[in-house]
């Protein structure tokens, strides 16, 4: 009977284990993910661009603050074509409590400026005028811990106790 509960108890430490590798595993993706992507915008083709539009959208959904974003369109010439992109960033404008931010944002980004944009070679209609962090890369040792604590509860759950007697 010792033998079953003492097996049991290590198929439920595994099961533990198992799940921990699992969820380290799928954050470990995202964030190597994220940080591949925002590296790869550092390769685009930059072109010149002009502010075309800068505005503040507000919206509030019932109940919450107020929330605001820069409204931005701006023009570029890529092999050729002269082209139009509303992105800031690969993941698009951020809506923001702080109106304040917002305008600073928008002061940078005043209509008839030059800024330099990067352009996605495999789709040219895509462009940015800023990059995502990579910060993601700097921490991929984090899900990576989960992982390895992990295999350590299986390895752990069969190992043989040292010189030991099992209760």
């Amino acid at each position: 009977m010792e033998d079953a509960n003492s097996n049991a108890g290590r198929i439920f430490l595994c099961m533990i284990g198992l799940m921990l590798m699992l969820a380290g595993g799928v954050f470990e993706w995202l964030m190597v993910r994220s940080y591949l992507h925002a590296k790869a915008t550092r390769d685009w083709p930059q072109v010149e661009a002009v502010v075309l539009r800068s505005a503040i959208d507000e919206r509030q959904i019932k109940g919450s603050p107020a929330e605001f974003r820069l409204n931005i369109l701006y023009g570029y010439r890529f092999e050729n074509e002269d082209l139009t992109s509303d992105r800031m960033s690969p993941r698009g404008a951020k809506w923001s409590r702080e109106l304040s931010s917002v305008k600073d944002l928008a002061k940078e980004y005043p209509e008839g400026s030059y800024h330099t944009a990067w352009v996605n070679p495999d789709r040219s209609g895509v462009a940015i005028l800023q990059h995502d962090s990579k910060a993601a890369g700097y921490t991929l040792w984090f899900p990576a811990l989960i992982i390895v604590g992990g295999g350590g509860m299986i390895v752990g759950a069969w190992k043989k106790p040292k010189g030991g007697i099992r209760k």
